[in-house]
């Protein structure tokens, strides 16, 4: 029986640097095995060891079921940081810019 994750500390969270680290850090801090975690998800325990070890990435839809197997909210709030701290794209601020113009 899983609960439901848990926000880590933001202290924590600007500490992580890359989505690999945060989902090892959220394993290891609920003492997951890489089994429950890779059967949580439907995936094999290889698969879930290489995304663990930085060696393949973790898509966005397993973002989830990750926190849930992990009981901890680590990961996505790792990715919602890294969203945060992203400069806009370049499309994004020229229509910013072009709206702001014709409102001048």
């Amino acid at each position: 029986m899983t609960r439901k994750p848990k926000d880590a500390p933001l202290q924590v969270v600007r500490q992580i640097e890359t989505p690999d680290q945060a989902l090892a850090i959220a394993m290891k801090a609920g003492d997951h095995k890489l089994a429950n975690v890779a059967a949580a998800i439907g995936k094999s325990e290889s698969y879930v060891s290489r995304m663990r070890r930085g060696m393949r990435p973790i898509p966005r839809r397993l973002v989830g079921p990750l926190c849930a197997a992990t009981e901890s909210n680590l990961l996505r709030q790792f990715f919602d940081l890294q969203a945060a701290m992203e400069p806009p794209c370049w499309r994004s601020e020229v229509s910013r810019l072009a709206g702001m113009l014709r409102g001048a």
